[in-house]
């Protein structure tokens, strides 16, 4: 097995257990809290920019396959954002992922996988797979973020 094999098969492991973390906190009722809504797309843009800084960006198909990363990720973002369940229990806005939340993420993994197969095809270097994927993860969860937060602003007022 080549080392570039045993790279993908070791990133695929850690997105794997990344994404089974990330579901079940999405689909745990919780109170609404800004500063989380905050903070998770701010550390993965940050850890993106780290990444990508590093890395050759030149040619017109990175350039292409990052916006069109970015451009999915929003969209799946905004449209996850919709399917959380919101209600005031106690003055505190919670929020808890639905079928629907787990209907739109298997629908972003499926949207992902030509993502990998590409970058994998390519040869990209594996700073800029893991930079791309963590940029796209960032604009995800803020247009989640973003549409939960303006939901909750009608269900009472979030702490």
């Amino acid at each position: 097995m080549s080392a570039q094999t045993l790279s993908a098969l070791a990133t695929i492991a850690i997105y794997a257990g990344l994404i089974g973390f990330v579901l079940y906190r999405q689909m745990r009722a919780q109170p609404l809290r800004g500063r989380r809504l905050v903070l998770l797309p701010a550390v993965l843009g940050l850890f993106a920019f780290q990444q990508l800084a590093r890395q050759p960006l030149d040619g017109l198909g990175t350039a292409a396959l990052l916006v069109l990363s970015l451009a999915v990720g929003a969209a799946a973002g905004l449209w996850r954002g919709t399917t959380f369940r919101l209600w005031d229990q106690q003055g505190a806005v919670y929020v808890k992922g639905s079928r629907m939340t787990l209907v739109a993420w298997a629908a972003l993994i499926a949207a992902r996988l030509p993502f990998a197969v590409v970058s994998y095809e390519a040869k990209l270097p594996q700073g800029l797979v893991i930079g791309e994927l963590l940029l796209a993860l960032a604009v995800t969860f803020a247009a989640q973020n973003a549409v939960v937060w303006m939901r909750a602003g009608r269900v009472a007022h979030p702490r």
